[in-house]
């Protein structure tokens, strides 16, 4: 019995020397300095895939669609521009309009056209347009075509002397049962604001007026009044330009017929300015 135990001990002494020989093995093949480890290294797919997906900033239609928006208000306020950007554009009712604001660009165009090389010749591009919108004086935002029309529109603005002579005719007279008719006449007026013009000077105006033998006779009248430009036309058959005035005017006969009440009569007309080709 003592003979067994102490076989068990034994082996079981065997058993714990030969496990420990085998981890100081081990520890010693790690240390050994000739032998290199491989380091540790993240998954770069791994990363990504904890990183939420990125979303695109701007909607590309719309973006288009604004841009296309601007081009169009902006070659219109050309066009504009190269008619009346130096002087008063004139209303239907006021002696002129606002003036029309330049619309602005979208505000990410300036980036998209930084590292962008405009062609002279290119026509509507959308950098070429912004290069325009963003030059501060007035004529560098117009194409060379609309310079020359605003040119022209600045010279022409310039008015001469004979441009306020008036041409008068078909007068009729206000008060009802005065068979009195003005049929021609003449007078110069001065502008006083806007479209408001006032006679520099009595005026002379052919009048048709009734005789005391029924009949009716030709006489002359002083005229003066005020004048009120009513807008511009072509003369029919012609390219040249007039404008239309509306004349509120008193008119003193120099010799009247016995149906005429007094020697004075208010008229209401039509008159014509030439304007100077430019």
């Amino acid at each position: 019995m003592r003979a067994t135990r102490l076989a068990d001990a034994l082996r079981a002494a065997v058993v714990i020397f030969a496990v420990l020989a085998m981890n100081t093995s081990a520890s010693a093949q790690t240390q050994d300095p000739g032998v290199q480890s491989i380091p540790g290294r993240a998954i770069p797919v791994a990363e990504r895939a904890t990183q939420p997906p990125s979303l695109p900033i701007w909607d590309t239609a719309a973006r288009q669609e604004e841009l296309d928006k601007w081009i169009d208000e902006f070659l219109d306020w050309q066009e504009w521009a190269a008619t009346w950007g130096n002087r008063r554009e004139p209303g239907w009712f006021s002696s002129s309009r606002s003036r029309r604001p330049k619309p602005n660009p979208p505000l990410w165009l300036f980036d998209a056209c930084k590292s962008v090389v405009v062609e002279p010749d290119a026509m509507n591009d959308p950098c070429q347009l912004l290069a325009q919108w963003s030059d501060g004086a007035f004529g560098a935002t117009q194409p060379a075509v609309a310079r020359s029309a605003s040119a022209g529109a600045e010279k022409s603005d310039k008015t001469t002397w004979w441009e306020h002579v008036h041409l008068d005719g078909g007068w009729p007279a206000l008060q009802s049962g005065v068979n009195i008719f003005g049929v021609l006449g003449m007078h110069a007026t001065t502008t006083v604001k806007g479209r408001f013009q006032i006679f520099v000077a009595p005026g002379a105006m052919l009048m048709n007026v009734p005789t005391t033998d029924g009949s009716r006779a030709w006489t002359v009248a002083t005229t003066y009044g005020i004048a009120y430009r009513i807008g511009e036309f072509t003369i029919p058959g012609t390219t040249r330009r007039a404008y239309l005035h509306l004349n509120l005017v008193k008119a003193w006969l120099l010799s009247t017929g016995p149906n005429m009440p007094s020697s004075s009569t208010d008229f209401g007309g039509l008159s014509v300015t030439f304007k100077k080709n430019p």
